[in-house]
């Protein structure tokens, strides 16, 4: 019965969203019959003509959108009978226990969770194919016991019958995100259907808060209270893990260009590390009430789901406390051939753990000094393009100008004092480049760096006596006497893409360097597109608002005529005048980028606060 109400309410809602877009459409016709009655036609074309593009056009768009897009599961590989025969087997068992049909495909991702999904037929009245998703860090911290309460909570989805119609749910809710995207804020359609969006996305939600405590019963019912209790709470234990490890120990490298040969077998030497950490994190977690309830979440907060499950019936579950890594024939090459699928890098370096990690360092204190060494290139003038142009300035009694803006709420005495602690950044680099330095790596603490002799590198003393220009040839001579060559350490301009740049932004009819130009303001810089004529200005709009909504930028930029200039080549950015958009940008090659608007768009009010948002990052 609650299946049929399910589909029952899915199928309305769905429907409703196009009874919607008929009714406004024709009031709308109507309305604009009436203006053509007592006034001319002209505008009563022009009401029509907009009631058309936000109701038909904008809903039909929409639901092509939504037929077309594809509903592929997380990248990962497929685990078969042959490399994960215990894992099937445990999963036909589950699947009997719950009362469902077993999946037909089983695969490894790289998430903290697990998932399934279906693909039926009929609008969900016939099932179809099963996929079940595990992620890999499951497989390598929970016991057999914990992971069979989580694949018996995702086969409960089944035997639901939770997924039969989770495909027009899904359906619908991208129709109405392609419908919306697609308007502008000031359609008054578009304020009706984000009005019924959010009366869906309401809906839904509360549909499928249900559907997870319903779920959580399949897992009681085969490993028991505690077992489905701990794994809840082991969820968000080694999602926070997870995250702390990718944020601390890989993004830093993966943004430099560089792979560790064994992503998943270096979470398993930080668990390890920091086993004392997590123990705690586990403490924590098991007397945590959770979040609050929110009416917008797809799942109950987890203080509510373990008080569900902890009040359903105890059953007489075997508890299996042995490795779920078991289930697999061999965990760690199953690792590393995720670790391809997933991480798909175009030319990054795949190096060991070491030497991974060190490079990412490296890479952290080469950009550190890259934004030091362009600040003082704008502060006197002229390039600096390594440590001993720095310390030249200082020589020449410019050190005033260089903590100017390294050290902007300091006093002229105090800024000479502390400017100690970039310049100590600017040679640790050279010694690094000079090859008298090396790091070390540690799970636990930060990376340090080494000296020749082994100690921690210390050149705190030396940064302190070149920033006085009367110490300065001392600071110089031990310098080279511990083998550091202050012109190693120079600026390195990347050669930064849009690989993997979003779109944060546009402006249509913008102007640059005299020429009609659409402006893209891009997460790694801005992207300068051919303009359209002026009597175009309308579908130029369009073209924007796609760009916006569905755009990659990557593919943007290989368009004929457009122009990429990466932040980190910004020297400096001058806004001209306060009463209109106009800009004048210096490269650091000495180019200057002149932009203007050539006109008003929907888009411009809000993408000129993201412009100078990010001008001001890329020069400061």
């Amino acid at each position: 019965m609650a299946v049929a109400v399910r589909a029952f309410l899915s199928i309305v809602m769905l429907a409703g969203f196009y009874v919607l877009a008929f009714v406004q459409f024709v009031a709308g016709i109507a309305l604009a019959a009436w203006v053509t009655s007592v006034t001319t036609g002209v505008l009563g074309a022009k009401i029509g003509a907009a009631v058309f593009l936000g109701t038909v056009w904008a809903v039909g768009y929409g639901t092509w959108k939504a037929l077309r897009a594809g509903r592929d599961g997380p990248p990962g590989i497929p685990l078969t009978l042959h490399n994960a025969p215990l894992l099937w087997q445990a999963v036909y068992e589950l699947s009997k226990a719950v009362g469902t049909r077993a999946p037909d495909e089983i695969h490894l991702v790289a998430e903290v969770n697990a998932a399934v999904s279906e693909r039926t037929r009929l609008m969900g009245l016939i099932g179809g194919k099963r996929s079940l998703y595990v992620g890999m860090p499951l497989l390598q911290t929970f016991t057999v016991a914990q992971l069979r309460s989580v694949l018996a909570h995702e086969l409960g989805h089944y035997s639901g019958k939770h997924t039969r119609f989770a495909g027009i749910s899904y359906r619908g809710r991208l129709a109405l995100e392609r419908t919306i995207g697609h308007l502008g804020q000031a359609n008054v359609a578009g304020w009706v259907f984000r009005g019924y969006a959010r009366l869906f996305m309401l809906v839904e939600h509360a549909v499928s808060r249900r559907q997870e405590l319903e779920a959580d019963l399949s897992s009681v019912r085969v490993a028991g209270r505690y077992a489905a209790a701990g794994a809840l709470q082991e969820v968000e234990v080694l999602d926070t893990a997870f995250g702390f490890y990718m944020t601390r120990f890989v993004l830093p490298g993966l943004e430099a260009g560089y792979v560790p040969e064994d992503l998943f077998g270096g979470f398993a030497a930080m668990l390890r590390a920091r086993a004392e950490e997590i123990s705690a994190l586990r403490a924590g977690a098991r007397t945590a009430t959770g979040a609050p309830a929110s009416r917008w979440d797809t799942h109950p907060p987890l203080g509510a789901r373990v008080d569900a499950i902890m009040a359903a019936p105890e059953t007489t579950a075997t508890i299996d406390n042995s490795p779920a890594a078991g289930l697999i024939a061999d965990l760690g090459a199953a690792g590393r051939a995720l670790q391809a699928a997933a991480l798909r890098l175009d030319g990054a370096v795949l190096l060991p753990w070491d030497e991974f990690l060190a490079a990412s360092a490296g890479a952290e204190l080469q950009e550190e000094s890259d934004a030091m060494l362009r600040v003082f290139t704008r502060a006197v003038g002229q390039p600096v393009e390594d440590v001993g142009a720095v310390l030249d300035l200082i020589g020449a009694g410019r050190i005033d100008d260089l903590a100017a803006l390294i050290l902007p709420d300091a006093t002229r005495r105090e800024a000479r004092k502390r400017f100690a602690d970039p310049l100590g950044t600017l040679l640790a680099l050279a010694a690094v480049r000079s090859g008298v330095a090396r790091w070390q790596h540690s799970w636990t603490g930060p990376t340090t760096l080494l000296g020749r002799d082994g100690a921690p590198l210390d050149l705190s003393d030396l940064a302190g006596l070149a920033c006085d220009p009367a110490t300065l040839p001392l600071a110089r001579q031990r310098l080279r006497d511990r083998g550091i060559d202050v012109t190693a350490a120079k600026h390195v301009r990347r050669r930064v893409g849009t690989e993997h740049a979003t779109i944060l932004a546009g402006i249509t009819t913008a102007i640059v360097d005299g020429k009609r130009a659409d402006l893209l303001i891009l997460s790694h810089g801005l992207l300068l597109m051919p303009g359209m004529p002026r009597y175009k200005t309308g579908m130029a709009r369009y073209r924007m608002r796609r760009w916006l909504s569905e755009g990659d930028a990557r593919e943007l930029a290989a368009t004929p005529g457009s122009r990429f200039i990466p932040y980190e080549e910004i020297a400096t950015a001058v806004r001209t005048t306060k009463l209109r958009f106009r800009w004048e940008l210096t490269l650091h090659d000495g180019t200057v980028v002149e932009l203007r608007n050539g006109g008003q768009s929907e888009e411009h009010a809000d993408a000129e606060t993201v412009f100078t948002q990010a001008m001001h990052a890329a020069t400061t």
